[in-house]
């Protein structure tokens, strides 16, 4: 089953809403001439995931937490035609039920296999660890997706 997807120019992440909400036809126009739109699966209100079209060959999804925070991002570019590559992965812990960001642990992989893990402490005080490894990547592709068409991007688990 399909989950529900609505679209809209962007999501406001201070604010925690989307200020404009757009019709299928203008998503699909912006897809078309390879401008920016944003989709949002689940709900308008509390998204599951808001995923940024940025152009073909860019896409940035969001993972929200209960709190509408950016929990979990995820970032695509494209590799090859019709083939995008998973190049970066954020996960945040935050202080509480506040918006501050008290750990974030930053990976990015290259198509080789080459990872890099930057994991960084804002509380109590700011500190920063760096390690490089390699991944297998081999999941890290996905097609470029047609209009309407996003569930590749919508799961969590990589």
């Amino acid at each position: 089953m399909q989950r529900p997807i609505y679209f809209c120019e962007g999501w406001f992440s201070a604010k925690k809403y989307a200020p404009e909400i757009w019709t299928e036809a203008q998503a699909q126009a912006a897809h078309d001439s390879g401008q920016k739109y944003t989709v949002l699966v689940d709900s308008i209100e509390r998204p599951f995931c808001i995923i940024d079209v940025m152009t073909s060959k860019f896409i940035g999804v969001d993972f929200l937490d209960e709190h509408l925070r950016e929990a979990l991002t995820y970032q695509f570019q494209l590799a090859s035609p019709g083939q995008m590559f998973l190049t970066m992965a954020v996960h945040r812990e935050f202080d509480g039920e506040e918006d501050k960001v008290a750990r974030a642990s930053r990976y990015t992989f290259t198509e080789d296999g080459k990872l890099q893990i930057r994991r960084t402490e804002f509380i109590p005080e700011h500190s920063q660890e760096v390690a490089d490894g390699e991944a297998d990547v081999t999941s890290h592709y996905v097609a470029v997706p047609e209009f309407g068409h996003y569930e590749a991007f919508m799961k969590m688990e990589r």
